[in-house]
């Protein structure tokens, strides 16, 4: 069990993320200092993982570009006429 004095600060590098572009960083910035606001708050998220845990990994996973693009259209699904359930981030083509 971790807790939040014993985590690192930033996620072990991986053969994924070995390298980090500016753009990549900026956003991961901005998305876990939305999450650090929101922390404690009601969550009406309709999947799992949130949609802001959704964003994160797919930056960490695809790059700025491609995780954005795949995190607008997370975000788009989530309306009150949408599905629900256990939607992860698509693993990149060249890792398969």
């Amino acid at each position: 069990m971790t807790n939040f004095f014993t985590t690192s600060p930033t996620r072990s590098a991986g053969p994924m993320d070995s390298k980090v572009t500016h753009a990549q960083s900026l956003l991961l910035r901005g998305l876990r200092s939305y999450q650090f606001l929101r922390a404690g708050r009601f969550a009406p998220c309709r999947f799992y993982p949130s949609c802001s845990a959704y964003a994160v990994e797919a930056v960490e996973v695809h790059g700025a570009g491609r995780g954005l693009w795949l995190a607008l259209r997370r975000v788009s699904r989530c309306h009150p006429f949408g599905s629900h359930g256990v939607d992860l981030v698509p693993v990149r083509k060249k890792d398969r």
